[in-house]
């Protein structure tokens, strides 16, 4: 599914990582600063932070379902039960939701130690992929919505192997009709993506993938069209 070339050893470091900086990004936020905005429209960083609890959960029971062979939905009652849950969880105290992530993290991390290396490809339903998938979502959910967060952590502080999976798995965001070219002006990167029209946009490989991501970026993207052409659906999952 994903063809950005990186083993479950260093994907595990990476997603470790993250962990551990997204606490640290919490750890001086009370109460107030909990509930307040952040970037994402309509939720507050509680928001963000009972989501992030929640989908490491999910993920755990994905890949310790998998490991005797069986295939489980990401939540109870499906997007239903994920949204009730972000809701309700968002205005607890900020210490209980730090606490709770930081539980949920150790013990996806300690399910994934658990993994023999074959057991990375068995099969999930999490958008019918493998467990190998769930982390590289995992990934993805932690550095993203560490930028949502909106503490001071910018898509600018993403490690480049981060950057670079993020343009892989986003790829297919590529407008219809348009032959979107990615040129980045740090790095020797180019990718072509979609049939149509000639786009191309011009940009540092951070802001290139913040842009994909839907998130503001840090630096100029420069385009060959009038303007940013308007990007497609997320990846679809329907409770992701």
């Amino acid at each position: 599914m994903v063809n950005f070339p990186i083993g479950a050893d260093d994907l595990m470091q990476w997603v470790s990582g993250a962990h551990v900086h997204v606490g640290e990004l919490l750890s001086g936020l009370g109460d107030e600063q909990m509930v307040r905005d952040s970037a994402l429209p309509g939720w507050s960083r509680g928001h963000v932070v009972q989501h992030l609890t929640d989908n490491a959960r999910a993920f755990e029971r994905q890949a310790r379902f998998a490991l005797h062979g069986q295939l489980v939905d990401m939540y109870d009652d499906g997007q239903r039960g994920r949204d009730l849950s972000i809701g309700r969880g968002s205005a607890r105290p900020a210490a209980h939701l730090r606490e709770e992530l930081r539980l949920a993290q150790q013990a996806l991390e300690e399910t994934w130690n658990r993994l023999a290396p074959e057991d990375w490809g068995r099969p999930v339903r999490f958008r019918n992929a493998t467990v190998l998938d769930t982390a590289l979502a995992r990934w993805r959910e932690a550095e993203i919505h560490a930028v949502d967060l909106a503490v001071g952590y910018r898509p600018r502080d993403w490690s480049l192997p981060f950057a670079w999976h993020a343009l892989d798995f986003l790829a297919a965001r590529a407008p219809a009709g348009v032959r979107l070219t990615l040129t980045a002006t740090d790095h020797a990167f180019t990718q072509s993506l979609g049939t149509g029209s000639p786009v191309e946009v011009r940009g540092a490989v951070r802001d290139l993938a913040a842009w994909m991501a839907g998130r503001n970026v840090d630096g100029p993207l420069h385009t060959s069209a009038g303007a940013l052409p308007e990007l497609g659906p997320w990846p679809p999952d329907p409770a992701d």
